[in-house]
């Protein structure tokens, strides 16, 4: 029963009490029914909610953006092995290939298109640091293509806060998640 699913929800006892929610970075539909009641009550009776990061606001999405790039002048192919550039580039493409069946009626019905798709997600690929792509790669898959335009659970819940008025914030910054996987070495990553 729901009512005794894990909940991640924390209490911090006080007056009034504050939670403390963990949340997954996958489109909410895949999780929202699993979420306990007592989390979505805590999160309709608050006031203030703070977020990891403020993904409604342009500059955190294009710091992540910049973040993401090698430094000026460089490109994946001179940083990657050429053996795993080039299956890097023959997935890319056969991705590319494959998006169009991978997408939903529903999806095109908003008006979506594959290669916009693809671009909104692959695109300047060459451009990023290897960590970057792997995580890149990892969402190229038919499940998560299909679920494109549904807003992660982070980002939903921040439009559900600003939709029903509340305080936001963001505890962290791009820099402190940013810096972290950049500092990765290539045999980490």
């Amino acid at each position: 029963q729901q009512s005794e699913l894990n909940s991640f929800l924390w209490t911090i006892k006080r007056d009034p009490p504050s939670y403390f929610f963990g949340t997954i970075h996958v489109p909410y539909t895949r999780v929202w029914d699993f979420i306990p009641e007592n989390s979505k009550k805590a999160f309709q009776q608050s006031h203030i909610v703070y977020f990891e990061l403020d993904l409604t606001d342009p500059y955190t999405i294009s710091a992540l953006t910049s973040c993401q790039l090698l430094p000026q002048g460089k490109n994946l192919q001179d940083v990657l092995p050429r053996d795993i550039y080039c299956r890097l580039k023959r997935h890319l493409e056969y991705v590319k290939l494959m998006m169009p069946s991978w997408m939903t009626p529903d999806q095109r019905g908003k008006g979506l298109y594959a290669d916009y798709l693809f671009n909104a997600i692959a695109g300047n690929w060459e451009r990023k640091r290897p960590v970057w792509v792997m995580l890149m790669v990892n969402s190229l898959t038919e499940v998560d293509i299909k679920s494109r335009g549904v807003p992660v659970l982070d980002l939903y819940l921040a439009q559900e806060a600003e939709r029903l008025r509340k305080q936001t914030g963001a505890v962290e910054k791009v820099e402190e998640q940013c810096h972290p996987l950049n500092g990765l070495n290539f045999s980490q990553v």
